[in-house]
């Protein structure tokens, strides 16, 4: 239950891309909230999801998500404040209409790295944001490997692909891993955009699907993209 209604606020609030992250994102923070006192849960949910969207979320807004999926009321010193609090109502009608069907802002027109059109264009993590954590754990092992002059065992815990795609100074400096990760993007249209979140979950793209180039290897990505 707290799942379904964390990942609808996501969505409410244009954080997510997807109902899909919406949803891994929403398990991921509920599945570390061991507690069932709806303060501590409060809490614990609201600090996570600054963790998760710190450029765009205060931790009062955290928290009156994280009340509001609860179903409790905002706190009554709050002054609710919204993602979007400093638009306009012109503005918030454009978001809402562009967010009707996906959940995130269009960030400029130019053209898409899949199917090569000019059109308004959405920012894709190529390692998605829910997978971080694990990613960076996985790197991490990784970094401790090749430390101890074990290639090899670095490779099996990254998996070849991604151990070939990441640079060597992340694996010998893994320190730098989190900044690499939220930085590597590309900018697709929302229809190639959604059908790549369609046709992958979000691990199997940061595993397998990390590059455009790894995108386009895709036969069903190549297809949709051509027509």
């Amino acid at each position: 239950q707290l799942i379904a209604s964390l990942s609808a606020e996501l969505i409410s609030h244009s954080l997510c891309e997807s109902i899909d992250e919406a949803s891994s994102i929403a398990d991921a923070i509920v599945s570390e909230c061991s507690t069932t006192c709806n303060d501590a849960i409060v809490e614990g949910v609201s600090n996570l999801l600054t963790e998760y969207f710190e450029e765009q979320l205060t931790h009062p807004q955290a928290i009156d998500i994280a009340r509001s999926a609860l179903g409790l009321s905002p706190p009554p010193a709050s002054h609710h404040e919204t993602v979007s609090s400093d638009m306009n109502d012109a503005d918030a009608h454009d978001l809402d209409e562009h967010n009707s069907s996906d959940a995130e802002d269009y960030i400029g027109k130019g053209e898409c790295e899949l199917c090569e059109r000019e059109i308004k264009l959405t920012r894709h993590h190529l390692i998605p944001k829910t997978t971080h954590k694990k990613i960076l754990q996985k790197i991490q092992i990784a970094a401790d490997a090749i430390s101890q002059n074990n290639r090899n065992k670095a490779r099996i815990v990254l998996g070849d692909s991604l151990f070939d795609e990441l640079p060597e100074r992340i694996l010998t400096d893994p320190s730098a891993a989190k900044w690499y990760l939220k930085g590597k993007t590309c900018d697709l249209c929302r229809p190639c955009h959604s059908q790549v979140h369609t046709l992958h979950d979000e691990m199997e793209l940061a595993e397998s699907f990390h590059s455009v180039d790894k995108l386009l290897e895709d036969e069903d990505i190549l297809s949709f993209a051509r027509w």
